[in-house]
């Protein structure tokens, strides 16, 4: 008896970002591209035909992309590389982006998305530093904070100097900062609030 594999069985492999490719012709227009250079702008590969490549980046890059482009498209330089931010479904992400002038008048264009592991978790904070983790993030003073609850002023400053160490950060703005990046602090509130509270 012969087996088989069953034909509803699929095996994940774990999701890594696909390199983008297109060429551009020598005003920067996309005259060509993968699904995946497409997919990393948001768009299907035929919408983003027509379009000039530079558009497709943050403002905060645009300029940039667009000089080292034109550079190439004018012959100064037959290449660049540089590590540029992008934005994807509302998620910013990281990217090597290389341009390399091809014979002709011709350029091409790859976008490799960096994979950067996620931070890990710190722990979930006690009580007792979660409402004083608000007080910083309300903008109250360590001397309010400790009125509020009860504790001496040193109290207060030992317990958010062991939060700024565990986050690793510099200073009580960027403590407050960190909290919501990392979903300590949920900034849905305002003044933020720890989830769960």
């Amino acid at each position: 008896m012969n087996t088989f594999p069953r034909r509803d069985v699929v095996v994940r492999r774990p999701e890594q970002p696909a390199t983008g490719l297109a060429v551009l012709s020598g005003d920067l227009t996309v005259t060509r591209a993968n699904a995946a250079f497409a997919a990393l702008f948001g768009f299907s590969p035929g919408m983003v035909i027509g379009v000039a490549a530079p558009a497709l980046f943050l403002d905060a890059v645009r300029d940039g992309v667009r000089r080292d482009l034109t550079d190439l498209a004018d012959g100064r330089g037959t290449a660049f590389t540089g590590r540029l931010v992008g934005l994807r479904d509302g998620q910013i992400f990281l990217a090597d982006v290389t341009g390399r002038r091809m014979s002709g008048s011709g350029l091409v264009l790859v976008v490799a998305p960096v994979h950067t592991p996620e931070p890990p978790s710190p722990a979930p904070l006690d009580e007792l530093d979660a409402r004083i983790l608000e007080g910083l993030a309300a903008g109250e003073s360590t001397v309010r904070i400790a009125l509020q609850l009860y504790l001496s002023r040193q109290a207060v400053d030992y317990r958010i100097g062991t939060m700024v160490r565990k986050l690793d950060v510099g200073s009580r703005a960027v403590l407050v900062a960190r909290a919501c990046a990392v979903g300590l602090l949920s900034p849905a509130t305002w003044p933020p609030r720890v989830p769960g509270r």
